[in-house]
């Protein structure tokens, strides 16, 4: 048997030419994850390369650090802790061009994309989530016991609506996206006999 017919479900017809591909003028939902990573892309090659250059200056002279960091949004990012190097670095160096894959393979309709989603969307929640975790919770009891009880040093978020504004996006796709690839062929359908 072959590998597409494997991926069919029992009860499907085991016939491989009987589905189409779905043009994306016909999937107006998957405009929004077109437009979502586009905009993380940006992100990605924007903004996060920064943490890989040195620690974010709020008043640099680049229109992304005014934009983004001297606001305050985003205070972990300025205190730029070895956990947020690495978790923005990966977004830089790898994120940033899966989106592009990603926006190819919504465009194109590749369904090959089903499992690298998946996996990306795992690793978006789980880096948001610790990120988010830190930032909201903070790590005071860390510093107490690292530098004294009378450490008032701590990563809390500055501004939690406006961190959880910038951030929440990322893991909510993600999860959008884990909804979008379930079907064994997302981006195609039977045809008409």
């Amino acid at each position: 048997m072959s590998k597409i017919a494997d991926a069919l479900p029992d009860n499907a017809d085991h016939d491989a030419v009987s589905l189409v591909s779905i043009p994306l003028g016909e999937r107006r939902r998957d405009w929004f994850f077109v437009v979502m990573f586009a905009i993380f892309a940006s992100t990605s090659f924007l903004t996060d390369p920064v943490t890989l250059l040195g620690r974010p200056d709020p008043n640099s002279r680049w229109f992304m650090s005014r934009f983004v960091y001297h606001s305050g949004t985003d205070s972990l990012i300025l205190v730029d802790p070895r956990f947020v190097q690495v978790t923005v670095g990966t977004s830089a160096v790898l994120f940033g061009v899966f989106y592009v894959v990603l926006i190819y393979a919504f465009v194109r309709g590749r369904e090959w994309i089903r499992l690298p989603a998946v996996f990306y969307a795992g690793m978006v929640v789980m880096g948001t989530g610790v990120y988010l975790a830190v930032g909201l919770l903070g790590d005071a009891p860390l510093f107490h016991l690292a530098c004294g009880p009378d450490s008032a040093y701590d990563y809390k978020f500055v501004s939690a609506a406006k961190s959880l504004a910038y951030n929440l996006p990322y893991p909510l796709v993600a999860l959008l996206l884990v909804a979008r690839m379930w079907r064994v062929h997302p981006f195609a359908r039977r045809r008409a006999r």
